[in-house]
């Protein structure tokens, strides 16, 4: 083996000598094997089913640990990488070199630096990997389509299956059910009850306007709901009360109410009028809209369609098949309950009273003292102790199940962290690449320089915001061309000055640029979109930053590649004046 590694270094060093020089070879291998690892440990650490059961299991690199592994191998090559490239620095030592040679050094600090710190890429793919091939899209979904039948069963939350939540049929889909808890005085006489509850159902009658109009308008206030669809807004009031007596067979809860679905999957979400309930213009003790679930869209009035047709049939051994499929699911994936399918058909099938809600199912198992001393405090409190069960399901951890399984075949981990991998690459990439041009000495001096500058440019702005009264908005244009300034000072200097400033002043600006240069391009592309969003609000006063054009917004974070790239320009032109810099006399 070490024969091998001295006759591979002695022909990188005659025949591909930046190779040899910047040990490309040695450190790409080891990070490529690591990366190979990684992809493993990533593809079997999700293997154990409980673990979908968790939140954010897409996040389980930072959560069992293996961030730690993973910052302490890229510490140890990164570390390990400079030791052996510092021993030998062609640039310091005077050897001919080119503009090109420089840039082609520095691109191989980033391509070192990229593989030796993207280890979570490689993991999180493997995560990915083994998900899209245990879990394919047609058995998850039909999972999710029989879990869905299923929640109407789950008998968790009473205030679920009262009759405020109803959606179908007709009219239940058009009245609008306003809902008071423990006020009763001052009630209609066409209010239904359910212990503290009351219930009134309305018809409704609406308003539309342009959304491109004034916001502030009192004319629009008292809505119960509104929706809009491209730049029409509809808003809907109350208008008379309805007598709902004659379709409903029972004021207690029942699954006939239940309008809810337990997962929707992220294909399969129905496009619909984007729907905002008004919270703002009653107060707590006049409406409870706050606990008002019903939504006024095609997905309620389905669902609850779905659930009432099943119940319609009355078919006892199709129910009971249903319960049966879903605690299949729910043993294939490690969900915690003590159900069978006869005994939970047992507690939720009561046909002759409605299918009204009689026993209540737990998330958990029950404790030894579920209620102690303690009494219930509300009458809804008390129906809870009444018609608790021993039964429980956590249905909320199948519910994690299916949004990790999603969540994780929908992410892409390159995409969603190259931007932070790219531009920590950059920035150490350009730290070594300033320490092997200019040495400790220039480097340290620019540290303390950059930090010099950011208490003077702080110390300024702070002096003018005493003497503007604190107006926010000129204080950071202060900042900002103040900046501008002092940065387009810096990067003149080793263009234009070099022979009349000291070489050591010199080599600190020349770092500073390197660094620096595309957080100066940034802060330019920023002030310019400032000023255009200030005047785009200044002549549209209803008009917000995001309704407006700017410089900034108009690529979003696509400007990180485009800054990115501009800033290997940048370094490979300033490679020329690296060399002059270089070329300078001592002293």
């Amino acid at each position: 083996m070490k024969k091998f590694i001295y006759k591979t270094n002695q022909y990188l060093l005659e025949n591909h000598p930046i190779i040899w020089n910047t040990k490309l070879l040695w450190a790409l291998t080891t990070a490529i094997f690591l990366h190979g690892l990684f992809f493993i440990f990533g593809f079997l650490v999700i293997t154990n089913p409980e673990v979908l059961s968790e939140y954010g299991a897409k996040s389980i690199f930072f959560e069992n640990g293996t961030v730690y592994i993973s910052i302490i191998l890229s510490i140890l090559i990164l570390v390990i990488w400079l030791i052996f490239m510092f021993k030998n620095n062609a640039f310091k030592s005077f050897y001919p070199t080119s503009r090109l040679k420089l840039f082609k050094h520095f691109l191989i600090y980033l391509i070192i630096t990229f593989f030796s710190t993207t280890f979570y890429i490689s993991y999180n793919f493997g995560v990915k990997s083994y998900i899209s091939f245990t879990y394919n899209d047609e058995s998850v979904e039909k999972e999710i389509i029989i879990s869905n039948a299923a929640a109407l069963f789950f008998s968790k939350n009473t205030l679920d299956y009262t009759i405020n939540q109803r959606s179908y049929p007709p009219p239940f889909n058009t009245l609008y059910c306003e809902t008071y808890n423990g006020i009763t005085q001052n009630r209609d006489s066409l209010s239904l009850n359910f212990l503290d509850y009351h219930y009134s159902f309305y018809t409704l009658y609406k308003k539309q306007r342009n959304t491109n109009q004034e916001l502030i308008d009192s004319t629009y206030k008292g809505y119960v709901y509104y929706k809009t669809k491209d730049t029409i807004r509809t808003y809907f009031y109350k208008d008379s009360i309805f007598d709902i007596s004659p379709y409903l067979q029972t004021v207690n809860p029942s699954y006939f109410n239940y309008s809810k679905s337990f997962y929707q999957s992220k294909k399969n979400k129905s496009g619909h009028d984007d729907i905002q309930y008004n919270y703002t213009d009653y107060s707590d003790y006049d409406y409870d809209n706050f606990n008002y679930l019903k939504g006024f869209n095609e997905d309620y009035e389905a669902w609850n369609k779905s659930n009432y047709d099943l119940l319609k049939r009355n078919d006892p051994n199709e129910i009971k098949q249903l319960l049966s499929d879903f605690l299949m699911i729910c043993n294939q994936y490690e969900i915690k309950h003590n159900l069978t399918a006869d005994d939970w058909f047992g507690i939720v099938y009561h046909p002759d009273n409605n299918f009204e809600l009689k026993n209540l199912i737990r998330n958990e198992p029950k404790l030894e003292l579920q209620y102690g001393s303690s009494e219930p405090k509300t009458a809804l409190d008390t129906f809870y102790k009444n018609h608790i069960t021993d039964y429980y399901l956590d249905n909320d951890s199948l519910y994690q199940v299916f949004e990790n399984i999603e969540d994780i075949k929908d992410s892409n981990p390159f995409l969603e962290s190259i931007h932070l991998f790219m531009w920590f690459t950059f920035f150490f990439s350009a730290l070594v690449f300033m320490f092997r041009i200019t040495g400790l000495k220039p480097l340290l001096f620019t540290i303390i320089s950059i930090g010099v500058l950011t208490i003077f440019v702080i110390s300024l702005s702070v002096l003018y915001a005493y003497m503007t009264k604190y107006n926010d908005k000129n204080v950071g244009y202060f900042a900002s061309y103040l900046t501008i300034v002092l940065g387009s000072i810096i990067l003149s200097i080793p263009l234009f000055y070099t022979k009349k400033v000291k070489k050591l002043i010199v080599a600190i600006c020349l770092n500073i640029s390197l660094i620096g240069f595309i957080l100066y391009i940034f802060l330019i592309i920023t002030t310019i979109s400032l000023h255009q969003s200030a005047a785009c609000i200044g002549n549209y006063s209803f008009l917000d930053d995001n309704t407006c054009f700017n410089l900034l917004n108009s690529l979003g974070i696509h400007w990180s590649y485009v800054l990115f790239i501009i800033n290997l320009f940048f370094i490979y032109l300033y490679s020329r004046v690296i060399k002059n810099w270089k070329a300078l006399p001592e002293g």
